[in-house]
């Protein structure tokens, strides 16, 4: 990679959704080239007729970025973040196929296990990132993203370095995104799963808000009972969770995001499909391939399966 594409690599945004927009749009800021590609045309009208209306902490304000259908792409990318659904992923990165060439990075910042394991059908294993971000986002219509509160990107190579991944830290925080390499990327990886196994599935069953769960204790001791699942689970795959800290996160969130609806929740009431699978699902085959019994969460998939079954 040469300094010049190190200095302004052209970065595309496959999902701008709610993350996405918020990711997108704050690199965009920083002075990053950010394509940002969805097939929501409602969303994609809104974007290019005012810009992304993207509302944070740092007051409300409109961001002019280019936004294509996937059929529009007619370039290859140096850097390409998914933040499409998880059952999306194969789909909507065979639909920009073409913007994908033999240097092209690809980093998933996406919710579950298993996502880097889609991202090499695309593209060479060194060329692979992954990782996780904690920043909150929700969608507030077409073309508008709001954003409030603290997070932090944490990411790694999926192998060896790719030659972005070093230059990663500097480019978020041109944006104001703080980010971080992290070696043990898959440990946080495992510890976000954790927490939405113990929020998404029980909001989405009872399509309450995270206050609501939290305010009844059969539904909040229910949470506990998911992350002592799933905390023995990831042991046994030899991922060194920390109990204590997601169960300080979630009781944080418990108390502190009471009228938060989780993502799960928010298909569940749009009729949307649920990432289950990529949650629960990928944590229960774990379980079962290390004989961990894991009884509330595999309840929680086979209710969440249910609901899905009959969108």
């Amino acid at each position: 990679m040469n300094n010049q594409t190190r200095q302004k690599p052209s970065i595309a945004i496959l999902g701008a959704g709610a993350m996405g927009g918020l990711i997108g749009g704050s690199l965009s800021e920083g002075g990053a080239d950010v394509t940002l590609i969805d097939v929501n045309a409602e969303h994609v009208d809104a974007l290019r007729q005012n810009g992304l209306k993207l509302k944070t902490d740092k007051g409300e304000r409109y961001i002019p970025i280019p936004v294509l259908f996937p059929w529009e792409v007619s370039k290859t990318y140096d850097l390409i973040i998914v933040f499409t659904k998880t059952m999306h992923t194969t789909s909507a990165i065979a639909a920009i196929r073409s913007a994908i060439d033999a240097n092209t990075v690809l980093l998933s910042l996406q919710n579950g296990l298993d996502n880097k394991l889609s991202l090499m059908e695309f593209v060479d294993h060194k060329n692979i990132m992954v990782g996780i971000t904690t920043y909150p986002a929700d969608m507030k219509g077409p073309g508008c993203v709001e954003s409030h509160g603290e997070g932090i990107v944490r990411l790694a190579s999926a192998s060896t370095a790719p030659p972005l991944l070093d230059y990663m830290p500097e480019l978020f925080a041109r944006g104001d995104i703080k980010a971080i390499i992290d070696p043990q990327v898959e440990v946080a990886i495992w510890e976000k799963v954790i927490f939405n196994a113990a929020l998404n599935g029980l909001c989405a069953v009872t399509r309450s808000t995270v206050g609501q769960i939290g305010a009844h204790a059969d539904t909040r001791e229910l949470a506990f009972q998911i992350i002592g699942e799933l905390c023995a689970t990831a042991h046994a795959c030899g991922f060194a969770v920390q109990g204590e800290r997601i169960e300080k996160t979630v009781s944080e969130a418990l108390e502190q995001h009471t009228s938060h609806k989780p993502s799960m929740l928010q298909d569940v009431l749009a009729e949307r499909p649920t990432e289950i699978e990529a949650i629960c699902g990928a944590a229960v085959r774990r379980a079962e391939e290390h004989n961990i019994p894991v009884p509330v969460t595999r309840t929680i998939l086979g209710l969440v399966r249910h609901i899905d079954w009959h969108l």
